[in-house]
C-alpha cells in the first residue's frame, strides 16, 4: 500500500484542514452531497500517512468582494488524493481602470512519490476561513473521483 511520507509539521497542515472540514460542516448552507464528500475527506486526513485508494477531493471557501468598478476574490483551498494532500491560498484583484491580476500564497504540498513544498504558514490557516466564512464566503466542495 501506498504511504505519503510525512514529518512532524505535516499533521499541524493535516489537522488545519480537519479543523477547515469540521467548519465547513457547521454551516447553515452546506448541502447533504456536500456534507458526504467532507466525511470522506476527513476519513482520507484521518487515515494520513496512508493513501486511500480512488481519492480527489477539494473543499475550502471563496470570498467575493467589490463591484464594477473593483472586485476582489480571496481563496483557501485543501485537496486530499490518493496522489497528494495540499493547502492553496490565493486570489485576484479587478479594477476597471489598471486590469486584473492573480496571486498564490507560499501552499502547502506532500506527494505520494517524496515531492514537497512546505511553505505555507499554518498559523493562520484556520483564522483565515473563519473569517471569509464570516464574510459570506461560498463553499467549494468537489470530489473528482465520484
Amino acid at each position: 500500500m501506498d504511504r505519503f511520507e510525512l514529518i512532524d509539521e505535516d499533521y499541524e497542515a493535516i489537522l488545519a484542514a480537519k479543523n477547515a472540514a469540521r467548519l465547513l460542516l457547521k454551516q447553515p448552507n452546506i448541502t447533504p452531497e456536500q456534507i458526504i464528500t467532507l466525511g470522506k475527506a476527513l476519513h482520507a486526513l484521518e487515515h494520513l500517512p496512508d493513501v486511500t485508494p480512488k481519492t480527489f477531493i477539494e473543499f475550502g471557501v471563496s470570498y467575493r468582494n467589490g463591484d464594477d468598478g473593483f472586485e476582489e476574490m480571496k481563496y483557501i483551498l485543501f485537496r486530499i488524493s490518493n496522489n497528494d494532500f495540499e493547502i492553496s491560498r490565493g486570489g485576484s484583484t479587478y479594477d476597471s481602470s489598471v486590469g486584473g491580476d492573480t496571486y498564490s500564497r507560499p501552499g502547502w504540498l506532500i506527494e505520494v512519490d517524496g515531492g514537497s513544498e512546505r511553505d505555507c504558514d499554518l498559523s493562520g490557516i484556520e483564522g483565515a476561513v473563519v473569517e471569509y466564512i464570516n464574510l459570506g464566503a461560498k463553499l467549494i466542495v468537489t470530489d473528482e473521483a465520484a
